[in-house]
């Protein structure tokens, strides 16, 4: 799948808010922040979070909540805060705003949620 950007916008419990692009990961499982970005933000992590990151490795990282807004859509969403590296947007939030993945397009569609 290629990878695109979408415009989102992020806000913290303060009321901070940033306009950013969020490259769509459907590999990560969860918002991914970048630790400076989350400064910005006031993001204050509620318990930390076992996750393996690419190459394999198994680290720890601070997990916090931040509204998320794209495409008129919003929601609260859990956010791992990253030491570095770009933000992305996981399954857990897209799956949230009921949102898919066009790979060919390179674009988000809308979906139907699902109860079975």
């Amino acid at each position: 799948m290629g990878l695109f950007h979408v415009p989102a916008r992020l806000t913290g419990p303060t009321g901070r808010t940033e306009q950013l692009a969020l490259l769509v990961d459907t590999g990560a499982t969860f918002v991914v922040v970048p630790r400076p970005l989350a400064e910005r933000l006031a993001l204050h992590p509620t318990r930390t979070c076992p996750l393996q990151i690419a190459g394999g490795r198994e680290e720890v990282w601070p997990l916090a909540e931040a509204r998320l807004a794209i495409d008129g859509l919003e929601v609260t969403t859990p956010c791992v805060i990253a030491p570095e590296g770009p933000p992305l947007l996981g399954a857990v939030a897209l799956e949230s705003l009921l949102l898919a993945v066009d790979p060919i397009a390179k674009r988000l569609v809308p979906v139907k949620g699902f109860v079975g």
